[in-house]
Formats: C-alpha cells, structure tokens, sequence
C-alpha cells in the first residue's frame, strides 16, 4: 500500500527532545532526515512489524535522494517543526519533458505523509504550496485521491480528466468476475464454490468462433525491450506535437529494474512489438499473483496501436492473466473500444499544474504521452 500523493495520513505523536525558538519551516530533505520519515511512514500504514531500518534508508536514498534522473534545483520537501521535529514530507523526482524540440522540466511527487500530531492542515498546505512554487515548469501527481485533488484545486492546480480514465481488458471473464466478488463481504464463498465452473466458462470463452474473448497468436514479432529503442523511436510514436518524457539509458533501466521489482510474487510483462525491422510500439506491466495485468507504459503510434494490443493482451492471456488494466491515453481510446475494453474511473486522479500554456493545453487536449511509468509507479515503496 503506497501513500497517494498529497493525501495525508494519520501517524502517531513523537515525544518532543529538543526546544529551539526558530519558526516551522519548510527545508530540503536530506539523508540525516530518513529516521525520522521513515518512523512517519511506518506509522502511517501500520507497519511495526515490517522491514528495518536499513530497507527504509535504501529506499528514500535510491529514489529521492540518488536517483539517476538527478535533482538539480528539485528536492524533497520536509515540513520541520520550532522543536526540530519532522511533521511532513514530501518526495519529488525530477523529469525532462519535451514537445517538439522545446524542452522544460517537470516533477513528480510521491509519498506525501504528515503528522497529526501538527496542524495538519496547515502543514499540508505549506508542503503543497512549496512544492507547487518550485522551480519546475511542470508539476505532476499521478497518484492522488479526493482529498489530494481538493488541495491542489485550491492551490491553482487542475485536475487532467482525461488521463484520470482507465480501460480495463477481459482475458477470462468468468474468473475476473470471481475475483470481483471475491472482493466483496458474503460473496467470497460463492466465488470459491463457482472457480471451477469459471475456468470452463472461460475455457470455452476463447475458443468459440467469433467470441470477443477468442485469442489468437499475432502476426508481428516481439523482442527485448531495452533503453535504446524508447530513446531512439518515442519520439516518432508520440508524435511530433505530443508533450513526451525524454530518458537517458541509465535512467530508463533504473526505472525498468523498478518495475520489475514490484512485488516479491509478481512478474513483468514487456515486449518491443515489431514487423520485420519496423518498430511498432512496446509495452510494460505488472502481472499479479491474483491474474491482473496492471499496465505502466503502452507505446504505438495511432496505425501501429491495434498490433501492440494484439500482442500485449496475448501475452497477458499465456501468462494466466484474467485481465489488463491501463490508464487511458485519448489517442488510444478507439483502438481500445474495438478490443472490447472497458473504461471507468475508479483509479487515482492525475493533477498538474503547468507554468508554460502549452504544457497545461497538452494534457487537457490528450495530447500528452505520460504513463504510469514516468510517474509515481515506479517510485513506490517496495518493502
């Protein structure tokens, strides 16, 4: 369970050691400070009995304070108290957006936690007010819930409605419908008693002739995904007027080991889709032990989508997989309704709050290829 950005958490009160008659402020983080945010964040999800000391200090070093996306004028934000106490914090991580060849820098947050002990209120306010403040053109919370929305509203953010959608792909759709009411209090026994009717439901699902749940092998070959094709064809399957993320080798990799380290019993799906020598697109997602294939990027041009689906939901279906689940890209939405997709909004909210009129105009236009997996996804705390 992650923290979504900016929803505020309850956590227990730390006893007071030292006095001093310096005002509350808001400072960069810095390592010396990852006791003290890390006993925050254990509290907050009731975490007593989890990972040490040493697993929480790996984590907010790799990703707020060495990460190879770097910092620059971007830190973490922590909210210090007049006695020296941490009431909040904050990860933010930098990332290069580009639209054409204007470039501008953006950031992502993550893990906004604070103490109710405080004015909780009022330190989320001033954590959220400084990190909007900052000297980023772009700011970006992908992962955020109803009150973090509020918040941001109020501090001149808007919410990208569009992007806020989710498409969600049957593969076996007596199974996925157990799990659903697996989910739901009196109906677990039924869908236990019901598993073995599903799985033939669902074995003659894809078998029937001109079933929408048939599958069948696609035509376009796959390889490796690796840092060098997204940094040498993103650009040309975005679009030349779509606001898109630019990585280095190094940082791509970095973020890819992450995705695939997402959980212990978990496994990840990712394949360049090709024909012949042309590359069509790529995909990368998470396989849960459960059968949900959670989507992080999806990336084709709009004559090259229906191959990259194909492939990516026949990939999934091999693996076992119940169904997919991706955010929705508008450029996408089309394609997507032609393979039986279905879309809802029952995810976390995108926000963003843009300096520059063209960076806002892309993501309210749809015309912005930003995935699950330049944002906070692949920041999540893996305990």
């Amino acid at each position: 369970m992650i923290a979504p950005s900016f929803a505020c958490r309850a956590v227990a009160p730390k006893g007071q050691t030292r006095r001093s008659r310096l005002p509350a402020r808001i400072r960069a983080f810095v390592e010396a400070d990852i006791p003290d945010v890390a006993l925050v964040h254990r509290a907050a999800f009731r975490r007593f009995g989890g990972p040490g000391r040493a697993s929480y200090h790996d984590y907010f070093v790799r990703v707020f304070l060495d990460n190879p996306a770097g910092r620059g004028p971007i830190s973490s934000l922590v909210h210090e108290e007049h006695d020296g106490r941490i009431t909040g914090f904050i990860g933010l991580v930098p990332r290069r957006v580009a639209i054409g060849a204007r470039h501008y820098q953006a950031a992502v947050s993550s893990q906004f936690i604070v103490d109710p002990a405080s004015h909780v209120g009022l330190v989320a306010l001033r954590l959220a007010k400084a990190y909007l403040e900052g000297p980023q053109d772009l700011s970006i919370a992908d992962e955020a819930n109803e009150v973090s929305r509020t918040i941001w509203e109020g501090l001149g953010g808007v919410t990208a409605s569009l992007l806020s959608l989710y498409w969600t792909r049957p593969l076996r759709p007596a199974r996925m419908a157990m799990s659903y009411l697996r989910e739901r209090r009196g109906f677990a026994p039924i869908a236990a008693a019901a598993r073995p009717f599903a799985s033939v439901a669902d074995t003659l699902a894809v078998r029937l002739p001109g079933s929408q749940f048939r599958q069948v092998a696609p035509a376009a070959a796959a390889e490796a995904l690796c840092p060098r094709t997204v940094i040498a064809h993103a650009p040309e399957l975005c679009g030349a007027a779509a606001l898109r993320v630019e990585y280095d080798d190094h940082t791509f990799q970095w973020l890819l080991d992450r995705a695939a380290g997402q959980t212990p019993d978990g496994r990840l799906l990712s394949a360049v889709v090709k024909n012949g020598s042309t590359i069509l697109g790529w995909y990368i997602a998470h396989l849960d032990r459960d059968g949900g294939a959670d989507v992080a990027q999806l990336m084709a041009s709009r004559s090259s989508i229906d191959e990259v689906l194909d492939h990516l939901f026949y990939h999934a279906w091999q693996q076992g997989a119940v169904s997919v689940t991706g955010r929705m890209e508008p450029r996408f939405m089309q394609a997507l309704s032609d393979k039986y997709c279905l879309f809802h909004r029952r995810g976390p909210w995108v926000l963003i709050k843009a300096k520059k009129p063209e960076l806002l105009h892309a993501f309210q236009t749809g015309a912005a290829s930003f995935s699950r997996f330049d944002g906070e996804w692949s920041l999540r705390y893996q305990s």
